[in-house]
């Protein structure tokens, strides 16, 4: 490997927290390809791009999905139910960590939690 395969991104040390859908997740995907560390939440069941093709060899299945594939490289991922107290305070102890919180949920949504 070359050394210019080590230079960390000019967004290196920057945590962000994505509570994004299609909408939202190619921001998260430049933040990620520039050196940010971006954690996706997903939902129990998985994000609804999850469900949009194309698909590796034409079969349908959320883990085969090549555009959302495309729109999460350079992301780490968990998944959260937000609908859970447990999931709420999880979700809450990693938004305190983050410096940015990428969202593209109703507006009050997160207020709500």
């Amino acid at each position: 490997m070359s050394d210019a395969q080590h230079v960390p991104g000019p967004l290196a040390g920057l945590r962000v927290l994505e509570l994004a859908d299609e909408k939202g997740q190619f921001c998260g995907k430049l933040l990620g390809d520039l050196g940010a560390d971006v954690v996706k939440v997903e939902p129990p069941g998985g994000e609804a791009a999850r469900r949009v093709g194309p698909y590796l060899d034409d079969i349908p299945h959320p883990d085969r999905s090549l555009s959302f594939w495309y729109y999460n490289t350079s992301k780490r991922g968990i998944t959260l139910d937000l609908e859970t107290a447990e999931g709420r305070g999880l979700f809450k102890r990693l938004a305190d960590e983050a410096d940015i919180v990428l969202e593209t949920r109703q507006p009050g949504y997160l207020g709500s939690l």
